[in-house]
């Protein structure tokens, strides 16, 4: 059969400083690389486009390829079956004003829902008639048996992690376990993707050693129970791990086919097992493949050591990312991060120690967190030695066990808007878009004002620190520095860093996508074609509607 898989455009409302990232679909592409094996013709659409796609309007601006250009390729394609990507429930309206359209062209059209808000609300999403059936969770298996009983005709009420309309009726069938064995899916089906926008994007990131630069993935979901976190909507919370030799014969295969001269590992836990990732490592070194790498998501402290960091090291990582998210106790006994921070300080030293560079993460506004609470955050981040911290205000997204918190303490509502059926006007997308970016939600003690002020202050607090440690010991950069890569790097690290701290200290609103500002002023976002919409030409009116 012919199968269309859709990663729809996304939009942003308002004043939202959110620009959504150039990246991989990878799991489309690992569901196209499964339904290829099985036999299927697919294609790939990567609504979001490259940098030089985007769509402005008063009220909205949409990073990615015009509809009309969506709509055109389904026609030309011809389907069989459509699946929609619908991913993360801020931009939720984008896959349902996409389904929108196509099912108005293509009415007897299957569309197929997947992702992390489809597989945590599958009977809210199907009060969209525009969507035929919901695949819940892990999706090759299930999407696979979808295809066959289409072609055969058959009722699909034995079809475990579907959910569908049958007579008007929405049907939930019981869930699917997980697959036990993820080294028999075949690699991502990146030859269905416009590989080019992400090597392009690679190659403007000044925080990438070595480039083209590109992602992938070793292992699924995460047992952790952290309540911010959205993996269980997907995964559950089991883990599993792809085997270390399969794992370095992709590195391989994408050195081979792109060029890729540095992966970034977008696992969720990838530290989970960690005799895994020392074998892993074991096998960059013993295949003597010249790679670096990094750990953008994070891995937990708690599982590393001191001779698993060397051989991180030696096998070619050079930044890694510790998921702190708080440096208060009750914080984190509340999250469920209940290891005692004097383990991550280690990690964090010895790290430094050999070499690599640390970053660590931090939430602030977890809905019982007070200020003084949130100063601990900051102060761990001065305190602990980290060459970089991120901080966040929290994204309570309805597919995370935090938000049913805010629910009852009546902080947060949004599954009125979260309806497709009631999705009307801008303003509606405006409100989750601001509790769900980076303006924080109200909390029992602090206002998103407040939440703001905390922000400036954690990034003005820590840059302050930082810039007076660095005068006072610029000896700490030369423990990073190795290699003439490494020097080359560190200078160019200096140099990116440079205007961004000025803005951090002096800025009244910080967020972290002042990191990646200057692209936003220099490059092609700012040179994007500004496209209107059909109905904008039509009716001559400054915004389109929206589904």
């Amino acid at each position: 059969m012919k199968v269309l898989l859709v990663f729809p455009s996304t939009t942003v409302y308002g004043d939202d400083p959110s620009v959504p990232p150039v990246v991989q679909p990878l799991g489309l592409a690992y569901l196209a690389a499964y339904l290829e094996k099985e036999g299927h013709t697919v294609k790939v659409i990567d609504g979001r486009g490259g940098r030089e796609d985007k769509t402005q309007t008063p009220t909205y601006t949409r990073f990615g390829i015009p509809d009309e250009e969506i709509f055109k390729q389904v026609k030309d394609f011809n389907p069989a079956v459509l699946g929609i990507s619908n991913m993360f429930t801020a931009y939720s309206g984008d896959p349902h004003r996409i389904a929108k359209g196509i099912k108005k062209r293509h009415p007897r059209l299957p569309i197929i829902f997947g992702g992390s808000h489809p597989s945590e609300f599958p009977e809210l999403v199907m009060k969209d008639e525009n969507v035929d059936m919901v695949v819940k969770g892990e999706g090759e298996i299930t999407f696979t048996e979808v295809l066959k009983k289409i072609q055969d005709k058959e009722s699909f009420s034995n079809v475990l992690g579907l959910t569908y309309r049958e007579r008007g009726n929405i049907i939930q069938n019981s869930p699917r376990e997980r697959m036990a064995d993820i080294d028999s899916l075949p690699l991502p089906a990146r030859h269905l993707l416009p590989m080019e926008h992400y090597i392009n994007e690679s190659m403007r990131h000044d925080f990438i050693m070595r480039k083209p630069a590109g992602a992938m993935v070793t292992s699924r979901g995460c047992p952790q129970k952290c309540v911010f976190c959205t993996v269980r909507a997907v995964w559950g919370r089991d883990w599993t791990g792809r085997h270390p030799s399969k794992v370095v014969d992709e590195i391989e295969f994408l050195q081979e086919k792109y060029n890729l001269r540095e992966v970034s590992f977008l696992d969720d836990d990838l530290g989970r097992d960690i005799p895994r990732l020392g074998a892993i490592c074991d096998e960059i070194i013993r295949r003597k493949v010249d790679i670096r790498w990094t750990t953008p998501n994070g891995v937990a402290h708690w599982l590393l050591n001191e001779s698993l960091l060397d051989k991180m090291k030696a096998s070619g990582c050079y930044r890694l990312t510790f998921g702190i998210e708080s440096g208060n106790k009750e914080t984190r006994k509340f999250i469920k991060k209940k290891v005692p921070l004097e383990q991550a300080t280690r990690m964090i030293s010895h790290a430094n120690k050999i070499g690599l560079w640390t970053i660590c993460t931090f939430i602030l506004g977890f809905p019982y967190e007070k200020k003084e609470h949130m100063r601990d955050s900051i102060r761990y981040a001065v305190e602990s030695g980290t060459d970089m911290a991120v901080f966040y205000l929290l994204l309570p997204h309805p597919t995370s066990d935090v938000y049913s918190v805010f629910k009852e303490e009546g902080l947060l509502d949004l599954d009125p808007i979260m309806d497709p059926t009631t999705y009307k006007e801008a303003a509606d997308f405006a409100e989750i878009g601001e509790v769900l970016s980076q303006r924080g939600a109200q909390t029992k003690y602090c206002s998103p004002e407040e939440l703001q002020e905390m922000l400036n202050e954690a990034y003005k607090t820590f840059f302050k620190a930082r810039l007076k440690k660095w005068a006072i010991n610029p000896l700490h950069f030369l423990k990073k520095v190795n290699s003439y890569e490494d020097l080359k790097y560190t200078l160019k690290v200096g140099n990116a860093l440079a205007a961004p701290i000025r803005k951090f200290v002096t800025a009244k609103q910080a967020h972290i996508n002042m990191l990646w500002d200057k692209f936003n002023e220099k490059d092609a976002f700012s040179k994007a074609r500004i496209y209107k919409s059909p109905e904008e030409i039509a009716e001559n009116k400054s915004a389109a509607p929206l589904i």
